[in-house]
């Protein structure tokens, strides 16, 4: 599977934050103070007595000193790692207004929307099928997602289906591309566009060999191109595998009107692999090299 980048899916929260309760001789300014997951609490003592700041919970928070005794002029903090509600006084105090909560509020990630889109090959024979799939944020079953695809002789995209996400927000969708074309996914997230990175396809023509006749040490054959284009006067190199693993070329075929051509070849004694091979300047803009299957012969 050929998947493009990944986008980043949840933003990054915001930044922690630092609020102050001023602890003043006649209490704590302000008593109670809503705060979020990852925030701290300054306690500063502006009374010219030590104070303390004692908390029920034990958990869910850390602070620069326990217990919290803050000096005259001075300040000792905590930072909460829990949400939930936390009571706080100072014990040497019957005053009430030495009494508070802390409530602390769970951070809720934004999520961006995003969609990918991946393709199972990005080379692909004329006529063949590929699958491209893909993802959305959010997540959820039914969303449509639009299929959009620019061919290689186009100036733009045109919308070719549209799918419904299932479970997970995923999709899938299969397509043949009769020439290289560029493929986009596209959504809407309320009355936001949102548009996948482009994948690519690119064809190969359909190169068909048969061997029609095998006589001696001449054997005959048929070859056949096919896409979207006529290839009369285009030609095929004809291939033999040679001891080195690599392909020999034996002669070029020129095709004729139906795009096909027959050729004969002298063969050695011996096991003989020939192919037909299509080069990229013959194949036409748009589509790129492409080989036969490899017929065995032997004699």
């Amino acid at each position: 599977m050929i998947a493009t980048a990944v986008p980043v899916l949840v933003a990054s929260p915001a930044r922690a934050a630092t609020q102050t309760i001023t602890i003043t001789k006649s209490g704590y300014v302000p008593m109670n103070l809503t705060i979020k997951v990852g925030d701290t609490i300054s306690f500063a003592n502006s009374d010219a007595v030590v104070h303390q700041v004692l908390f029920k919970a034990t958990t869910g928070f850390t602070c620069t000193a326990t217990p919290v005794v803050v000096q005259p002029a001075k300040a000792q903090s905590c930072t909460w790692t829990l949400a939930g509600n936390y009571s706080y006084s100072d014990p040497n105090q019957r005053d009430r207004n030495f009494r508070g909560v802390v409530t602390v509020d769970a951070v809720v990630p934004v999520v961006v929307p995003t969609v990918t889109l991946a393709v199972s090959a990005t080379v692909v024979k004329y006529g063949v099928p590929a699958t491209l799939t893909g993802k959305t944020v959010p997540s959820s079953a039914g969303t449509p997602v639009d299929i959009l695809a620019q061919a290689s002789d186009e100036t733009g995209y045109t919308k070719v289906a549209s799918v419904a996400t299932t479970n997970g927000g995923t999709y899938t969708f299969a397509v043949t591309p009769p020439i290289g074309t560029s493929y986009r996914a596209e959504f809407l997230s309320g009355t936001t566009r949102v548009v996948s990175p482009v994948v690519e396809i690119a064809v190969r023509p359909a190169v068909g060999l048969t061997l029609r006749s095998f006589k001696g040490a001449q054997a005959n054959f048929t070859v056949k191109v096919t896409s979207d284009m006529n290839y009369a006067g285009k030609y095929v190199r004809v291939q033999r595998k040679n001891s080195l693993g690599g392909w020999t070329t034996l002669k070029r075929a020129t095709l004729g009107t139906f795009s096909s051509a027959r050729f004969s070849v002298t063969l050695p004694r011996g096991t003989s692999r020939i192919r037909t091979f299509l080069p990229a300047a013959q194949a036409g803009a748009g589509y790129v090299a492409s080989t036969s299957r490899t017929i065995i012969v032997s004699r």
